[in-house]
């Protein structure tokens, strides 16, 4: 094996340690609370914004900018000022507007003033540039016009690091100040970032600030891909005194407008803002003793409750439930915004007893909600130290724990999970947002067993696998998130054969390519994922030739490459060798050598 194949950088990914058991990791300042579980693949930090809607200039990393066509620019006015916490506080109702209807709003109010959305962009990424080196000042802006032609890629996928958000945050700044409109879009590797993505990435990290007093070391950018493309430039109302209308350009010396166009001068006020569904806790605890008793009663959830005139779906509840506590914990009685959430797709747990008790149940009510807010879904199961808690038996306890809230005036010191087991699953077992989830496992257990060098019931290896796949819902997002963090957070040393075995990598955080697949299958097994080892010959992209190793996950009835052995690879995806002219030696349950 060519050892240039393999020395990459790997680009850092972030585990939750809150799980039981799991590893810490090196650097605690680069430790993430943010449970954003739905991709963990990295994306390109060389992320560059452009403007116009038919020219292909972008910000270069020299600080030099394009110039843009002064009629794309809405000049200023009067400077206002937004405080930091104003700007935290819309981020939170940009980013639930965002979650309920999928769009952007038209405006939202900061300190008093209709802000519009191009203004919002602005002052978040600058609101977030002073959070970050620690300064809290106002933030002085002007108008900002909106983007002639937003549009970007329809599927993005991976996460934006910490430093690489910072850095897309400080240039959408400079290009603003630099040029007075948003950008129609941000490039990347991994394609192109629309500007309501952008507004809804920012608006996210802010919230997560305002709601943990500490910036995400990662955000995911697969929720991007939700929100609407809607037109922009033509809705800016325009600036009294504004002789230029947003987007289109007047003839040299003429001084006609464009047909169809405001009028310079007028003032037209923005439409009013929308609002998301609101209930308050007093609502909730009532709901959760009616949701109680009718469990307690029939062993199977209701299919919805009503909360003032609404009918709430138990997606839907089991946010409010978790919101709720999350608000309760922390001395809150503020109402509780939110919006549509999907079912859970495959709902699972473990037969469960003894208890939980508060701090556990709490940080299980966290991670839900940041769950739900991230994936707009419920999950099929919380991840505790007693085991998997299925969805319905969640709703089932936190309605249980709030009833007594409700009842006593206070959270209980702990609660008791073997009256949960009782409650009916609801949901298919066998379906996933894929297209199907595990198979009948009894077929493969040879490709589940333990082994010497894949200790699949070590309690390292266990907890790391639990910890990576919690509150995802499909084989496929458990499988490649356990393949991205060894791809990610194991290097590859050149040696032949086995040299530490998967509990020896996970310790050392390095191997060759056998010891990279011991752990996969080490991971993916305990995982409860069925997985084998390849071997074969392999024409590696430096020409050479050499004996190889990789990893195959059972997933919806196929097996699928997962090579960690180069950053370069994703799992299903092998870049740094030539899958076509490979020669198979064998497959095996267990490594003989």
């Amino acid at each position: 094996m060519d050892k240039d194949d393999y020395m990459e950088t790997p680009q850092e990914e972030f585990l939750d340690s809150s799980a039981s058991g799991a590893l810490e990791p090196e650097d605690e300042s680069e430790f993430s609370t943010e449970e954003e579980l739905t991709d963990t693949s990295t994306v390109d930090p060389e992320v560059k914004y452009a403007a116009g809607g038919d020219t292909e200039s972008a910000i270069l990393e020299n600080g030099n900018t394009p110039v843009v066509n002064e009629a794309n620019i809405i000049p200023t006015s009067t400077k206002k000022e937004a405080s930091i916490k104003d700007i935290l506080n819309a981020s939170t109702r940009v980013k639930n507007f965002i979650d309920l209807h999928k769009r952007l709003p038209n405006f939202v109010t900061v300190a008093g003033e209709q802000v519009l959305i191009s203004d919002f962009l602005y002052i978040s990424v600058k609101g977030l540039l002073g959070i970050s080196t620690g300064q809290n000042g106002n933030i002085a802006y002007e108008s900002y016009g909106l983007p002639v032609n937003s549009s970007g890629t329809s599927n993005l996928r991976g996460t934006m690091l910490k430093k690489n958000y910072l850095d897309l945050a400080k240039r959408i700044g400079n290009f603003m100040d630099a040029n007075g409109v948003a950008p129609n879009f941000g490039r990347s590797t991994r394609g192109n970032i629309k500007f309501e993505s952008a507004v809804y990435l920012f608006a996210r990290i802010m919230d997560f600030q305002n709601k943990n007093k500490q910036l995400p070391n990662y955000a995911y950018m697969a929720p991007l891909n939700q929100v609407r493309t809607t037109p922009l430039a033509d809705t800016v109302p325009v600036t009294p005194g504004n002789n230029t209308n947003p987007g289109n350009n007047t003839n040299p010396g003429n001084n006609n407008t464009n047909p169809g166009n405001n009028t310079p001068g007028e003032n037209i006020k923005p439409p009013v803002e929308d609002s998301p569904l609101k209930v308050t806790i007093g609502q909730i605890l009532d709901a959760a003793n009616r949701v109680k008793a009718f469990v307690g009663k029939n062993k199977v959830l209701p299919n919805y409750v009503t909360i003032g005139n609404k009918q709430i779906n138990m997606s839907q509840f089991l946010y409010l439930l978790s919101a709720g506590l999350v608000q309760i914990n922390s001395g809150s009685n503020g109402d509780i915004a939110f919006g549509d959430f999907k079912a859970p797709t495959a709902s699972s747990g473990n037969q469960l007893s003894s208890s939980l008790n508060r701090n556990s149940y709490m940080d299980l009510a966290g991670k839900i909600k940041e769950f739900m807010e991230t994936n707009l879904q419920a999950p099929n199961f919380g991840n505790t130290a007693n085991g998997r808690i299925k969805f319905e038996s969640m709703v089932y306890m936190f309605s249980k724990i709030m009833s007594f809230h409700s009842n006593q005036g206070r959270l209980p010191t702990f609660v008791t999970l073997a009256d949960t087991n009782a409650v009916a699953t609801t949901y298919n077992q066998n379906q996933t947002a894929a297209g199907g989830d595990k198979p009948d496992n009894s077929a493969y257990a040879i490709y589940l067993a333990n082994s010497k060098n894949a200790q699949v019931t070590n309690s390292a290896i266990v907890n790391l696998a639990n910890s990576l796949t919690s509150g995802l819902s499909s084989t496929w997002a458990q499988a490649e998130a356990i393949f991205n963090w060894v791809r990610d957070r194991v290097s590859y040393s050149f040696y032949y054969n086995t040299r530490y075995g998967a509990l020896g990598t996970l310790n050392s955080r390095t191997g060759n390519c056998v010891d990279q697949s011991h752990l996969v299958v080490a991971l993916t097994r305990a995982a409860e994922i069925p997985t084998r080892y390849a071997h074969g010959d392999c024409t590696f992209n430096s020409g050479s030739r050499y004996g190889h190793v990789w990893a195959e996950i059972l997933i919806n009835g196929k097996w699928v490459r997962a090579d960690p052995s180069s950053s370069r690879n994703s799992l299903g995806v092998i870049n740094n060798w030539n899958t076509g002219t490979a020669f198979i030696k064998g497959y095996y349950a267990s490594l003989p050598f």
